[in-house]
């Protein structure tokens, strides 16, 4: 009895033994929350990703696509996550570090992931990433540079004997706006937009709290430079929201631009606006089925807001070997083209293929299917510089780099706001804003007009209070920083 007792007990030993070699084989999962609508193909695109890492990293993701709403209420109620994106403009990098909900990675992405630490300049780590001297997050390398850029229908403009220029100033769409409306009924508004107006158009300026204080890039270097002032003050900006007005009256915006999320990709938009880079918007496009030109009309700038574009950080409440998994995976997709072109692009082969453009470089371009099944902003799944260009339009990122050299800096350097002291009033100028911002960013509404009573209800709703508070903390930065 006691030899099968013992034998009974090797074997349990053994076979215990061996369930724990299999499990140490198995990947580790992380779960990645990224931006935006989940594309169509995400099971067939992750299980490729996932195949591809298992093998070089032992690392596999479920990736949950989340929108705006989605983000504040699965944070507030601390839904488990490994990893998720962050940034200055969706589910807030600053907001949620004062919170501590994201992982202190400074000393772990050095020694853990060494070549990811490497690939990202320092200046990066120390701006966008960081806050309070503390490494939060892993900045995604894009655009670091704000520029904004009009981007039309090249075909359309030229046959009507319009060249489209590489830069130009915002006023100047006026003619371009008059001539299409004489010469093309479909679209019948040639700037036409959804409810959030022209992408990108209110980034001349950093906004501080809100899209009511701001501090506007083209102030550096002059005696108003450092100073948070209230958006009326932007000169800039007024003129842009008082040309829009016009641009409703005359009909070249459609009717009901502030009350419709967007206009999609199925309606041939004459012009549609963006944040991008030089080259981005130029050739055939896949996405809009038209060739394009973009034209510079602002920018770019620098700040730690345009730095902060794009981010990922790892959840505080994550184990150390789970927060390693994460900077693991991001360490590979910074530094091995072909799994980021997985989660760029999808399957090749069925999603896209490699081909040589006319400059002889190989660039990616998208199937049928990869562009109705797998498309998205480049950003989302991570860096865009080091994935293949599209097929689409090619630029040279050493190029765009360099130009970041002649961008006009930010003087906040990496200030950021903290509303604690004035929350109650930030929320009631938020709110003040939220019944006014889409008429005026579509030029629905008279500025002009309704600007006495726009400001006559933030300062009710604590406007002063915020603005000083904010100018407070900004002084005390700059104090120390000098």
């Amino acid at each position: 009895m006691k030899k099968v007792l013992a034998l009974a007990l090797v074997l349990t030993l053994v076979l215990s033994m061996g369930l724990t070699a299999v499990k140490a084989d198995e990947p580790t999962k992380i779960i990645w929350w990224v931006y935006g609508d989940a594309p169509i193909d995400v099971k067939l695109v992750v299980d490729e990703a996932n195949k591809y890492s298992a093998e070089k990293i032992g690392v596999i993701v479920d990736l949950i696509f989340k929108n705006d709403e989605q983000f504040a209420t699965d944070m507030s109620v601390d839904t488990y996550y490994d990893m998720t994106f962050t940034c200055d403009w969706a589910n807030s990098f600053v907001d949620n570090a004062l919170d501590e909900r994201f992982y202190d990675i400074t000393d772990l992405v050095k020694t853990a992931t060494p070549d990811l630490y490497a690939c990202i300049d320092e200046k990066y780590w120390d701006v966008a990433g960081s806050l309070n001297g503390r490494i939060y997050a892993v900045p995604t390398l894009k655009d670091m540079a704000s520029e904004q850029f009009f981007r039309f229908d090249k075909d359309r403009f030229e046959a009507i004997g319009i060249t489209i220029p590489d830069k130009m100033n915002f006023a100047d769409l006026e003619p371009m706006l008059e001539a299409y409306k004489q010469n093309y009924t479909d679209p019948a508004y040639p700037l036409m937009m959804g409810k959030n107006g022209l992408t990108g158009m209110t980034n001349s300026a950093q906004w501080i709290a809100g899209s009511y204080l701001c501090s506007p890039y083209h102030l550096a270097g002059t005696e108003r430079e450092n100073k948070i002032i209230p958006f009326w003050e932007d000169e800039v900006l007024m003129e842009r929201y008082r040309l829009l007005h016009k641009w409703y009256e005359m009909g070249y915006i459609n009717p009901d631009a502030a009350t419709i999320d967007s206009i999609g990709s199925d309606i041939r938009a004459a012009i549609r606006s963006g944040s991008a880079w030089r080259g981005y918007y130029s050739g055939y496009s896949s996405w809009a089925k038209i060739n394009v030109e973009g034209s510079s009309y602002s920018g770019p700038f620098m700040s730690t807001a345009t730095m902060r574009g794009a981010m990922n950080a790892i959840n505080a409440a994550a184990s150390e070997e789970q927060a390693i998994a994460c900077l693991k995976y991001l360490e590979l997709l910074n530094i091995d083209r072909t799994f980021r072109d997985i989660l760029r692009f999808g399957v090749p082969g069925v999603h896209f293929n490699y081909v040589t453009n006319d400059q002889g470089i190989q660039v990616a371009q998208r199937t049928e299917q990869g562009s109705a099944n797998w498309s998205m902003d480049g950003f989302v799944t991570g860096s865009v510089v080091n994935a293949s260009c599209s097929s689409d339009s090619y630029y040279d990122w050493e190029e765009i780099y360099k130009d970041y050299e002649n961008a006009i800096v930010s003087t906040l350097g990496a200030f950021s706001f903290n509303k604690e002291n004035v929350e109650a009033e930030c929320t009631a100028c938020s709110a003040v804003m939220a019944k006014y911002t889409s008429e005026i960013l579509t030029g629905t509404l008279d500025i002009d007009e309704k600007l006495p009573t726009i400001q006559e209800e933030l300062k009710q709703a604590g406007i002063e209070a915020v603005q000083q508070e904010a100018q407070r903390q900004l002084d005390e930065y700059l104090a120390s920083q000098n």
